[in-house]
C-alpha cells in the first residue's frame, strides 16, 4: 500500500512546508553563526532527510512499479522539485518570505547527501538470512 509506506517522508515533507511557511522573524538568529549560513546547512539536512525517507518508502511500496524498481531516482527527483516548489511559495504565498536560488541549491545538494548516505548505509548494513 503506498500511503503505509510513505507516510514517513509525506509527514516530514509537511514539517518542511510548515518550518519553510513560517515567517523569518519567528525563526531564532545565531548572530554568531552568521557566517556559516546555518539556514543553508539546514535545509541539506531537511532534504537529504526527505530524500532517505522517500526512497524507504518508494522502494517498500507496491502500489506503483516504477516508484519500486526506480526509488532512488524519483526520491531525488521529488526532492529537488519540493524544494524548487518551496521556494516559490516563499516568493509568492507565504508573508515576510522571500525565495533564494542557493536555498533551492542547498535543497538539491541535500537531497543528493541523502542519496550517498542512503547508499552509504545500505552496503553496511548486514545481509539478513
Amino acid at each position: 500500500m503506498f500511503l503505509r509506506n510513505t507516510y514517513p517522508a509525506f509527514i516530514w515533507a509537511a514539517i518542511i512546508l510548515i518550518l519553510c511557511a513560517m515567517p523569518g522573524t519567528y525563526i531564532p538568529r545565531l548572530s554568531f553563526l552568521d557566517w556559516l549560513r546555518p539556514d543553508k546547512v539546514v535545509d541539506l539536512a531537511m532534504f537529504g532527510a526527505l530524500c532517505i525517507l522517500c526512497i524507504r518508502g518508494f522502494h517498500s511500496q507496491d502500489s506503483f512499479i516504477a516508484l519500486t524498481n526506480n526509488p532512488k531516482t524519483y526520491a531525488v527527483i521529488f526532492s529537488i522539485i519540493y524544494g524548487i516548489m518551496i521556494e516559490l511559495m516563499q516568493e509568492y504565498i507565504f508573508i515576510w518570505r522571500t525565495a533564494e536560488v542557493f536555498d533551492a541549491v542547498a535543497d538539491a545538494v541535500g537531497a543528493f547527501i541523502g542519496l550517498c548516505l542512503y547508499n552509504y548505509w545500505n552496503k553496511r548494513k548486514p545481509a539478513l538470512h
